[in-house]
């Protein structure tokens, strides 16, 4: 029987395959971009790093919005709450995203943003690099580990930070992340993307796992600003937040009371 990831990935996969745009091309375009702000040294501090999310809808939670959304004024509401980063999703099919979204976001703010889709290919890294993201998410589940050797290495090829994404610290097994000139931080992403059900136990449960090389950061789950403090006190340098700040009415004081923890 067919997963939500199984049936999101097939769809990114017959994009990716249909792609014959010219990668070296893309690479010295990318090269040629202005530097972003960076997301790494964004989640590098004392206190909890709020990544808040710009997200239209969910396969399973649809809309998240009652209100016709208009990212560039959502991510500022964000900026001015506190937000150390902004995360954009771009996949259309499933999300309702679009590169635009991320285009008007990323000249909406001035701290760092995150391209969040199933990216698979280096053209895909491109695009976001190309539209003015600083990082981009890599999910260690959506592929198997020499293809996240390749796609890691070609990100810090062409000046592009990462969120690695992991529902299980194992996922890392045999990863020398500094040899391969990682840049960016760590997540763990709480919603287990075959069920798309939300074990809230799971990243308290891993994060001594992850060490503290990088900035590690909670993904799905946060509910309320006790959910946050309680990640903060668990060790967590950040949180991820889409659907409680996408309903929520005043989505600057959202912000703010996350970033109290």
């Amino acid at each position: 029987m067919a997963t939500y990831l199984d049936a999101i990935l097939a769809v990114h996969r017959e994009r990716c395959a249909s792609d014959g745009r010219d990668l070296e091309g893309l690479r010295r375009a990318c090269e040629a971009m202005p530097s972003a702000p960076s997301f790494e040294e964004a989640l590098r501090s004392p206190s909890l790093g709020v990544i808040a999310e710009v997200k239209r809808r969910s396969p399973v939670r649809g809309s998240m919005s009652e209100e016709e959304v208009h990212p560039a004024a959502i991510a500022a509401e964000y900026q001015a709450g506190g937000a150390a980063a902004i995360s954009v999703l771009t996949d259309t099919p499933h999300f309702g995203g679009s590169m635009d979204d991320l285009s008007a976001v990323v000249d909406a703010v001035t701290i760092p943003v995150l391209r969040k889709d199933f990216l698979l290919s280096e053209r895909d890294l491109c695009d976001a690099r190309l539209y003015g993201a600083g990082a981009a998410l890599l999910i260690a589940a959506a592929m198997d580990q020499e293809r996240l050797v390749q796609l890691i290495r070609w990100s810090s090829l062409i000046g592009l930070e990462l969120l690695l994404e992991v529902h299980d610290p194992r996922e890392l097994a045999g990863l020398d992340l500094v040899a391969l000139e990682f840049h960016g931080a760590l997540g763990i992403n709480q919603r287990d993307l075959v069920t798309f059900t939300v074990d809230s136990s799971r990243a308290l449960a891993y994060r001594e796992q992850l060490g503290h090389q990088f900035p590690v950061v909670a993904e799905s789950g946060v509910r309320s600003p006790q959910d946050a403090h309680a990640l903060a006190a668990g060790g967590y340098d950040a949180v991820l937040v889409g659907e409680m700040l996408m309903r929520s009415r005043d989505r600057r004081a959202g912000v703010k009371a996350l970033c109290a923890g």
